[in-house]
This record gives C-alpha cells, sequence and structure tokens, in this order.
C-alpha cells in the first residue's frame, strides 16, 4: 500500500471518527425537537418578560448547526407574528457548549406599532438600564435578512419591506440594505459604515431621486450616563414628492420635484431613545409645483366658499420639520412660500396623524393684500376656508369693488375680527367643497378674480 493511500484512508478514518463523536455530542447535548420548543419559549420569557408561543421547532446539525422556526405569536394584546424564523450557528460555538446565531433568516413577518410598544415596554430593564428589547437582540457579528416584513402603522396600513443588515462585533451595522417591496420606482435605503467607525454612507432612492448623505453616532459631551448623539447630514435631490408619499401608501397635497438640504438628530442613553427622539429638519425648493386639492384664486375670488380643483405653481419653498410625539410623527411645514403669476402665498402647517391645521395669507398682488385663509381637514379632504370675519369683509369689498376689493375686504375683516377677538373659526360652507353649482376652475393661481362671480352669498 502506497504512502499517499495510507494518508488518504488516515484522513478518512479521523473524518469517521470526529462525526461519530459529533453525533454522540449532539445525541447527548442537543434536545427533542419538542425540549426545544419548550425551552425556546421558556429563554425568549425569562429574556423579554413576553411569553411565546412556537407553532413548530425543528433543527439540523448539517452541513451547519440550524434551528428553524415557524408560527411564532407572541401573546400581547397586539401580537407580533413570525410565520418562518430560521437560525443559523456554527459548529465551534456549539462544541464549547455556548450555541451563537451567526446568520437569521426571517419571512413572513407582521408587527405593528402598538405591538412593538408592548414588546419594547414588557419586564423590567435590567441592571444595566437595557430595555427587554434590546435584551432580546443578541446581534454582534451576526447577519439578519427579511422578507414580507409587514409593518403596520398606527392607520392601520401595512407596508411591506425586504432587506438585510450586517452587524459587526460591537452590534452596530457595518452594512444595512432596506427596501419597500415591490414599489416604483425603488423605495431604498443602504448604509455602509466608513473608515471613521462611528459614521456611516447613506444612499437613499426614492421618488426617482436620491437623498444622500452621512450620519454619524457619537458620546454627547458632557452628558452622564452614555448617552449618544445621532446626526445626519443629507442632500434630497429630483424628488418626485408625489411619488414619495405613494410609496408609503400615503396621498400629498403638493406635486413636484424636490430639491434642498436635510439635518436630523437625537439623543439618548439607548438605540430606540434615539428612533422614538429623531427630529429632522429639510429646507426645500420644488419648480415648478401644484397643489393637487384646492384653488387657490378660486378660493379668494369667492372668501373661501369655492376651492374644487388644483392649483399650479410657479415655484414652492419652505420648511419641514419631523419629531415623534406621543400622538405619532408630527409634521411642521413653516415659512412656505408660493408663487404663480400675480398670485403669492405664504404660511404654515402642522399635520398629525393625517390631520391639517394651519393658515395661509394669499397676496392678489405680491405684498400688497395679504388675503387670510384657513387649513383644517385631513391629508385625504382638506378644507380651505376663511373665518366669519373675514366673509363679512369680502362681502363689503365687493360691494365698493368687485374682484380685488374682495380681497382686501377679507384681509380688513379678518384683522377686525382679531382685533375685537372675535372667533377664527370657518365660516359658511366646509372650503373641500364647492358651494352651490360649482364655478369654472381658474386653472391658474395668477388668474385674477371674476368681477362678476363675486363671494358668495
Amino acid at each position: 500500500m502506497s504512502r499517499r493511500r495510507v494518508l488518504l484512508l488516515g484522513a478518512a478514518g479521523c473524518a469517521v471518527g470526529a462525526a461519530a463523536v459529533l453525533a454522540l455530542a449532539a445525541w447527548a447535548w442537543l434536545p427533542s425537537q419538542q425540549e426545544a420548543a419548550i425551552r425556546l419559549s421558556k429563554a425568549f420569557a425569562e429574556r423579554t418578560g413576553t411569553e411565546v408561543d412556537l407553532g413548530a421547532v425543528r433543527w439540523s446539525l448539517w452541513p451547519t448547526p440550524t434551528l428553524v422556526v415557524e408560527d411564532a405569536v407572541t401573546r400581547q394584546d397586539n401580537p407580533i407574528v413570525i410565520k418562518r424564523m430560521r437560525l443559523q450557528g456554527s459548529w465551534s460555538s456549539l462544541l464549547h457548549r455556548q450555541p451563537r446565531v451567526e446568520q437569521a433568516d426571517l419571512e413572513g413577518v407582521a408587527v405593528s406599532r402598538a405591538a412593538l410598544s408592548e414588546f419594547a415596554g414588557a419586564g423590567k430593564a435590567g441592571p444595566d438600564n437595557t430595555a427587554p428589547l434590546e435584551k432580546a437582540l443578541v446581534l454582534r457579528d451576526m447577519r439578519v435578512s427579511f422578507r414580507d416584513l409587514g409593518w403596520i402603522d398606527r392607520r392601520h396600513v401595512e407596508l411591506v419591506y425586504e432587506g438585510e443588515v450586517a452587524f459587526d462585533a460591537d452590534g452596530l451595522p457595518q452594512h444595512a440594505e432596506v427596501a419597500r417591496a415591490g414599489v416604483q420606482p425603488p423605495a431604498r435605503l443602504q448604509l455602509d459604515r466608513q473608515a471613521d467607525p462611528m459614521r456611516w454612507r447613506v444612499e437613499i432612492d426614492v421618488g426617482g431621486g436620491s437623498w444622500n448623505g452621512e450620519a454619524g453616532l457619537h458620546d454627547e459631551p458632557g452628558a452622564k450616563g452614555g448617552r449618544l448623539r445621532l446626526d445626519a447630514a443629507l442632500t434630497p435631490r429630483d424628488v418626485d414628492v408625489g411619488q414619495l408619499v405613494a410609496a408609503f401608501h400615503r396621498r400629498s397635497v403638493v406635486d413636484g420635484h424636490a430639491n434642498g438640504t436635510t439635518t436630523a438628530d437625537s439623543r439618548g442613553e439607548r438605540w430606540i431613545d434615539l428612533l422614538r427622539g429623531l427630529h429632522t429638519h429639510t429646507r426645500f425648493v420644488m419648480k415648478p409645483a401644484r397643489i393637487t386639492r384646492f384653488d387657490l384664486g378660486r378660493a379668494i375670488s369667492t372668501a373661501g366658499t369655492e376651492t374644487a380643483g388644483q392649483t399650479p405653481l410657479d415655484q414652492l419653498s419652505g420648511v419641514v420639520e419631523t419629531r415623534n410625539s406621543a400622538q405619532g410623527m408630527e409634521f411642521r411645514f413653516s415659512d412656505l412660500k408660493a408663487s404663480s403669476g400675480a398670485l403669492s402665498a405664504s404660511g404654515k402647517i402642522k399635520v398629525l396623524n393625517g390631520k391639517l391645521n394651519g393658515d395661509l395669507a394669499v397676496d392678489v398682488v405680491d405684498g400688497v393684500v395679504g388675503v387670510p385663509m384657513l387649513i383644517s381637514g385631513t391629508v385625504q379632504e382638506p378644507v380651505l376656508s376663511a373665518s366669519a370675519g373675514a366673509v363679512t369683509g369680502a362681502a363689503i369689498g365687493s360691494a365698493v369693488l368687485p374682484g380685488v376689493g374682495t380681497a382686501l375686504g377679507a384681509r380688513l375683516g379678518h384683522e377686525v375680527e382679531r382685533l375685537l377677538g372675535g372667533s377664527s373659526a370657518p365660516a359658511g360652507k366646509p372650503g373641500g367643497k364647492s358651494g352651490g353649482k360649482a364655478a369654472p376652475k381658474s386653472g391658474n393661481m395668477g388668474e385674477p378674480p371674476n368681477p362678476e362671480r363675486g363671494p358668495a352669498r
């Protein structure tokens, strides 16, 4: 027998012997399928303060130690559901009797904002002030992929995502890619860790444009208790606002392509605090733009009693800020400036849970007449109206001078009402509906008011 053949047979024998040892070790150490389900449920409850029901649990050793969990449902008023979860470990960690997950693949996940809040608040924080949700996520040197992950927001609308995140030894993302499933044009976020270990390159594709920049994580100077500071600077370029909003099953009050600058910041001791406290500030310009839900020209000529239509704009600019609150995500639009032909407008709007609250001053000739208009209703059905004083003033103004007199009267009536402490509540029929017979759409904010139409009485 040749020396080479002897070596090959010896190696084969060693491999068989090693396999036998591993099989005996697995027989002695690893639980049965039923025992695995019981252990997993118990460990999950102890770690998170939330019990879970597991439909099926099975494991295999070849080619790598793998555990598959099916139909996992947390016991909550708003349960988290995972149709299938595959956890893959390593032989070395198993042989040291310290199994560690290196790869997690999730499929068919359903989680709501309410469920996540319940889960994050379950049990008590540990001695290191670690919340139950964070204790449940041991992500160091781990890769997580997911598909068909349904996030159910406050409106009970499900948004489906897919993606993958690779975590470094410190538990922070080394690379991440998350996308809205099935959305065109793509709505995708990508993070890549930079040479500075606490900074990431951010690339966002949305609305046919880009929203790229950098983000950083730092220890907050002078803060006690390990507080962190998150900051980001991004640059939106040629983002179609209508497509951006539609990607998340919403409808926009304005259409157009936006450019500008965005900054984001947050403070907190834990990553979940950073998410909850995130504040963004975006200064934008849209050229041209279009208001999709009402006609400002018609609104001015009728003192807010007729608004049906759309308003093309030469330009729309302003600032939008977002901030999480106990009632949901709050959007504040300020320093709004719109122009079209002879008319221009300025104002501010707050949006919370789809409800609108704001005001506009519409100038017939820029800087001369600021006709007050109130914005209310919802994003789906916005209402543009005038206060009782403005409507009364419009009627007086029309009697003196039709057309522009209507606007002047509305402004004076509103100011008199404010001086006398009167109510600024909308008057007449809702601005979102046409009062009486519908007037023809102006089609352009720059078209002067029609003197013959005058205010609705």
